[in-house]
């Protein structure tokens, strides 16, 4: 027999075919509920004698989905009266008493903001080089020879060695100086970039979700809320 300390809040229900039906968010004395979907949930409730086992942390029902539905219809201030009801035709031993004192813990949520950080690249900078070609001169001083033709007399009688008397033309060389460039690459001057690491505040914003919770009641209800972030105007707030 599955008693209430067999059911965890979070396990997964799964109707008798492996159809999962929702996860269980409170556990009472008599039923656990059970919510299915996230953004419109709907609450169901659950006999422990409705469970068949539970394997591997998960509960199966002994029933398929139609049924869990049509224990959902009851309107909730209503599913009260229905389950003492069906208790009674079942021969559980539950009175209006019993019912009264019992405590079901329904969680509300809200969501909460962690920020991590990541390095990733936010810019680069290029340093790019041109060749610009600019003329430039320099003064070079360069020797060379030149000819200085001039006639003088000889003494008188002298006599000529190999004298041929053949026409002859005589050429003497003449040399001078010519410049020559050469390049060579040579540093100038030095680029750096340097990289320092820099902390700013900035500020992060995200909406977050949150539950709030609005009870209602019809009839003859006598309770009061504790702890309860109700209007001042409620009156069955304590105050």
């Amino acid at each position: 027999m599955i008693q209430r300390n067999d059911i965890r809040e979070g396990m997964t229900v799964r109707s008798s075919d492996g159809e999962k039906l929702g996860k269980v968010f409170a556990v009472s004395e008599g039923e656990f509920h059970i919510e299915k979907g996230l953004f419109f949930p709907k609450d169901y409730l659950v006999r422990y004698a409705e469970v068949s086992d539970i394997r591997d942390g998960e509960i199966y029902l002994n029933h398929g989905k139609e049924a869990l539905n049509s224990l959902s219809d009851d309107a909730r201030m209503g599913a009260t009266d229905t389950r003492i009801n069906e208790r009674a035709a079942m021969g559980t031993d539950t009175t209006l008493r019993g019912r009264a004192s019992e405590d079901i813990a329904i969680p509300v949520h809200r969501e909460e903001m962690d920020v991590i950080k990541r390095d990733q690249q936010a810019g680069e900078v290029r340093v790019k080089k041109d060749v610009v070609v600019e003329e430039e001169a320099v003064d070079v001083p360069l020797r060379r020879e030149r000819v200085r033709v001039e006639r003088r007399d000889v003494t008188p009688g002298r006599p000529a060695m190999n004298a041929s008397f053949q026409e002859e033309t005589i050429s003497v060389p003449l040399r001078a100086e010519q410049a020559e460039v050469t390049k060579r690459a040579v540093v100038d001057e030095e680029v750096v970039i340097h990289k320092d690491a820099i902390e700013e505040e900035q500020r992060i914003s995200e909406p977050l979700r949150h539950e709030e919770v609005d009870v209602r009641t019809e009839g003859n209800v006598d309770e009061q809320r504790v702890g309860y972030n109700a209007p001042s105007d409620d009156p069955l707030k304590r105050r």
